[in-house]
This record gives structure tokens, sequence and C-alpha cells, in this order.
């Protein structure tokens, strides 16, 4: 961190860049670009198990929340419809974008309704939404995933049971988190638009199948790139958070490592706090945190903090800090033990 000038007067800390950016290349480990071609295949476990009707209703809710959040595709159908309700798409908009034109638009509707509900959703279908729509490789990427019923990558929309045992006692960690690095990116509502974690993690079980990864909202996509799976049960840890597993490829013995990579895609249907937390329930070697912001919502103001718990949570320790000329915040954290750290913001 070092210290600028601030207009008016005084200083106020900026975060130091760090020397390598951990998404485009690491020290000790290197993440090579998992995304192709439009429906290109790649190095992804296709579950033969999972019912046609399992693959439809999760592309569907994903294709849902690609044409809801704020961006590029939401704006092909809404510029094209009579009236825009909150939460709600216009299939008769969705249709005139598939046909090209106003004209046969609504031969389509039928079609489009289905596909958004859930209710038939065809590789033909898919593949005109995936044209019709300019969706980008790595979206594309994802819907074909779900449509081949691929187990690294799940919808998680509104459905979720209560925490397992295990969860809810008050044992050790199973495992702890020798090294952390989370990249946070808002989008241009300011809304959480997408967030990694790339992670080191150590067993402290004899045998460690399985971790929880957490997050904020029941409305989102998981996608594992590297070291598991996505499991198949979404549950909440407490009344702020959720939680599914991430089933490791293999089960480490008490005290081996293994490196874990997970992307996630939200979708909030009221705006979240404007900040990002990363809780440490008992230690963390080396653990960094980025935040990036959209250049159509830059925030007025910005800290680097610590808070004293998960839900209703107060700050206890606050720097301001400044955006880089990438309008992100960056902060290594360092050793964290027992902590919840982040970034909080304020808007204009």
């Amino acid at each position: 961190m070092r210290s600028v000038p601030r207009k008016g007067g005084g200083t106020v800390t900026a975060l130091r860049r760090p020397d390598r950016h951990p998404w485009r290349g690491h020290p000790r480990y290197s993440y090579p670009d998992q995304v192709g071609p439009v429906g290109c295949e790649r190095a992804r476990r296709e579950v033969t198990g999972v019912p046609d009707r399992d693959r439809v209703t999760q592309t569907s809710a994903y294709l849902r929340m690609l044409l809801l959040r704020p961006g590029e595709y939401r704006t092909r159908w809404e510029r094209l419809a009579a009236h825009v309700e909150p939460g709600k798409i216009d299939t008769m908009a969705v249709a005139e974008v598939l046909a090209g034109s106003a004209d046969d638009g609504g031969d389509l509707a039928e079609t489009a309704r289905r596909a958004l509900d859930g209710t038939v959703l065809t590789n033909d279908t898919l593949g005109r939404f995936i044209d019709a729509f300019a969706v980008s490789s790595r979206h594309a990427t994802r819907l074909w995933d779900l449509m081949r019923g691929s187990d690294s990558v799940r919808v998680i929309s509104g459905e979720v049971a209560p925490a397992d045992e295990v969860y809810l006692r008050s044992d050790p960690p199973r495992h702890e988190s020798l090294s952390l690095h989370e990249l946070h990116v808002l989008g241009p509502d300011g809304s959480p638009a997408e967030h990694q974690t790339i992670q080191v993690i150590k067993s402290n079980v004899d045998s460690l199948e399985s971790y929880p990864y957490r997050f904020d909202t029941d409305e989102l996509v998981v996608e594992v790139i590297r070291g598991g799976r996505v499991g198949d049960r979404p549950y909440r840890v407490s009344e702020t958070l959720y939680a599914v597993d991430i089933v490791l490829d293999q089960p480490l013995a008490r005290g081996e490592t293994t490196l874990t990579q997970v992307r996630s895609t939200f979708f909030y249907k009221t705006p979240p706090a404007p900040e990002f937390r990363r809780g440490v329930l008992r230690s963390a070697n080396d653990l960094t945190i980025w935040v990036k912001f959209h250049r159509d919502r830059v925030p007025a103001r910005v800290w680097s903090a610590r808070w004293d718990r998960v839900d209703h949570a107060r700050v206890v320790e606050q720097t301001q800090v400044e955006l880089d000329e990438e309008l992100s915040v960056h902060g290594r954290f360092g050793a964290v033990e027992r902590a919840i750290v982040g970034f909080y913001w304020e808007w204009e």
C-alpha cells in the first residue's frame, strides 16, 4: 500500500498493484483458458445418468438468467418489447430477436416461451438462441455443458435445503486454505456479475471428499474449472449464506493438498449490499482479493475493511483505498486467521 495526495488535502491509501495478476498467471501455478469456440467439446465429464428433464431445466434456468441480467442480451430483446416488467422476459420480443425481424416473430413466440420456462428446449432451439443473441463463447459453452449434463456446472435457482448436520456442528474445520485468490467482478448495474476463486486447500481429516462453496444468493451458476465437480444439493448455512459442495476429483488424506478453481455467475432479484467479504474460519496463509467495477457504475469511495461477524456484521477496521486505472481495487491480506475481510464502497 502507499499514501497519495487527496483532493482538498490529506492522503488516502492506494493499494499497490501486484507484480503479477493471478488470473493471467501465478508464480507457482498456471491457469490455462478453459473456454473454446462456441459448441466445442471441452474436457468435461458428461454424466450419462442425468435425465433429459433435468438437463433442460438447468439449461433453461441459465438461459433465463442471461436474458434477465442487465447487459447486451437483455438489451437485444428489451428494445423490441412493448412493455418491460421487472424480473420478467417478454417472450414476444425474444421471438422477434430469434426471427431476425418483427414480421414473423409471432411464429416463434411459443418456442421462446417453452424454451425459457423449461418445458421444451432442443439443441436446435438452443443453437438459435446462441446465434440470435450473439452469446459469448464462455456463456455458450456453459449452456452446452448444461445441455449435455456435465457435472462441472450447475444452476442454483431458489431451491435450497437445510444444511447437513456436519456443517452445523462446531467441530474444527475439515479443511484449511493455504492459498486463496478471489476475483469479484461487478456489472453495469453495480450488482455482482461474476466471481472466481482459486485456492490450495489442505485436508484436516483422514478422507476429505468435498468442501462447501458459500455464496449470498440462491440465484447463480456455479462452475468448477479445475479440481472437482459441483455437488447436487445446495443448502443454507446461515441467515444470509448458502452453499453447495465441491466434490473433489480424488479424496484427500489428512495433510494432503489440492488446487481448485471455481467460477460463479450471479443473478440478484434485489441489489445486494455494496461490499465483498471473505470469511476465513480457521486460517489462510496467502489471501488476495480483487474487486473490479464496470465503467458504467463507478463507486465514489472504496474501503478495505474487516468485519466482526457474518450475519448482522459491523465494520471494525477500515482504510480508504483508490481505484486503479482498470477500475479495480486489490488487497493482499497475507496470513488471515478467524477473520472476515474484504472491501465495501459507496455509490454517488
